[in-house]
């Protein structure tokens, strides 16, 4: 969502309609049915494993039978590619386009202050509401790159363990293996806490949500009142002038 409004910011309203969100967040669950859900529920993840899992499974020690989930090579990196190392390549690139897409609007916004500088030595004072803006831009795509930091902190070793395991004949222990599953289970909680605690915008969302709408957290226009203006183009891009 930040990517389209900082990169598409005009045709944002008309692309995000409702239909196509609800694709959207009925994908976040069809896809990991189908690499997580069905191939386990199939048996894919065991084929060519099985004996391994059975010698497994009972515990001479014991005499006890224990529940274990081990997967085959082709399905560590079916699973790993499509659940972490393509979305992680996918948000790389996404936050290197807004991080470009930053710079050029800090650009774009000096060459219109520049433009409307006053002609006499007057001191001259930057567009208010721009200056908020870039501010606004800058600190959600901060608190965004802190959110995926933590994202790929902790699930990294998960996932990395997940290919390396089939490779090394599945010696990597298993209290090491718990730990890192709830490293990445630590990740799901974290996140309210990040989006609550590193930006207003966010938080105000939360008390909306919570509250029903309530106006007393909606935000006041920083304009103020309207005020004239025009546009201007720059780079194909365009501008509001007070």
């Amino acid at each position: 969502r930040y990517y389209a409004i900082c990169c598409q910011p005009l045709v944002y309203r008309n692309k995000m309609t409702p239909l196509r969100i609800a694709v959207m967040l009925g994908g976040c669950w069809v896809i990991p049915t189908f690499i997580s859900f069905l191939p386990i529920m199939q048996g894919w993840n065991s084929i060519g494993i099985i004996d391994l899992i059975q010698q497994r499974q009972f515990n001479k020690a014991s005499n006890s039978t224990y529940c274990i989930f081990m997967v085959n090579k082709p399905y560590a990196i079916t699973c790993s590619v499509v659940a972490f190392y393509i979305p992680f390549l996918l948000m790389v690139l996404a936050y290197y386009r807004i991080y470009v897409t930053a710079r050029e609007h800090a650009r774009q916004i000096r060459v219109l202050q520049r433009a409307g500088a006053p002609t006499d030595d007057r001191q001259h004072h930057p567009d208010q509401h721009s200056t908020h803006r870039m501010k606004t831009e800058t600190k959600a795509a901060k608190t965004l790159c802190i959110i995926m930091g933590c994202f790929c902190l902790c699930w990294a070793p998960f996932f990395i363990t997940n290919i390396v395991d089939p490779f090394i004949n599945y010696t990597v222990p298993g209290k090491l293996w718990t730990a890192f599953l709830w490293l990445g289970y630590i990740n799901s909680g974290l996140n309210p806490f990040l989006y609550a605690f590193l930006n207003k915008s966010f938080r105000r969302a939360f008390l909306i949500i919570l509250c029903c709408g309530d106006e007393r957290y909606r935000r006041p226009s920083i304009l103020g009142q309207t005020v004239p203006c025009s546009t201007t183009t720059i780079n194909g891009s365009t501008h509001v002038l007070r």
